[in-house]
């Protein structure tokens, strides 16, 4: 079963429970034995943002990994300190805002491309852009889509684009810091949750 792995947390001494969103079952929370022994041999393929493909072993309370295979480490995400930054940002809201055995193909697909974009493409024109472009799919993906503001034509025309989920088109706008508020606010108010704003972060 492909998936991408959002978070690990510690779970008993040498266990942990790896929060992953599936193709096929959305997303799971997975226990994970011995994951944190020295000599796992999973435990490098579980670090957050992995694409892996994984067997599972159902069980009373919680189900097993048993098996993982690793199918993309995205080598320059991690070697690059705001790639790696911005990515860990688009997982952590992925996983605080899906919920377990909620399938949606549609994240899948925008997680996937998203971090092959950040992975492939050497000049980003700006991580703050890039990542308005994943929250504004990701939130069309809940269930809430930002309406246009027909006052602001730069809006209406970066708006398309970042709905898209096209990242070399959004890769190619200008970072406007009124849109992103637009962006964030819209954010907050719908998920009803706190989010940290990641224009701050990136």
């Amino acid at each position: 079963m492909l998936a991408i792995v959002l978070s690990r947390r510690d779970f008993r001494e040498s266990d942990q429970i790896i929060s992953l969103y599936t193709l096929e079952k959305g997303k799971l929370d997975l226990l994970a034995r011995g994951v944190k022994k020295i000599t796992s041999k999973n435990s490098a393929h579980l670090e957050p943002f992995s694409v892996v493909d994984i067997d599972i072993a159902y069980g009373k309370e919680l189900d097993h990994l048993t098996k993982v295979q690793p199918v993309e480490y995205f080598k320059h995400i991690r070697t690059n300190l705001q790639k790696s930054l911005a990515a860990q940002i688009v997982v952590s809201v992925t996983d605080k805002f899906v919920h377990v055995e909620e399938v949606d193909e549609r994240v899948f697909v925008a997680l996937q491309s998203w971090l092959e974009f950040l992975n492939d493409t050497s000049v980003i024109s700006s991580f703050k852009l890039l990542l308005d472009g994943y929250m504004v799919v990701f939130l069309h993906c809940l269930g809430f889509t930002i309406t246009e503001d027909q006052k602001m034509n730069r809006w209406v025309q970066a708006l398309t684009i970042l709905q898209s989920g096209e990242w070399e088109a959004v890769n190619e706008l200008e970072y406007d810091p009124v849109i992103h508020q637009k962006i964030y606010h819209f954010f907050v108010y719908q998920t009803e949750k706190k989010v940290l704003d990641w224009a701050k972060l990136a």
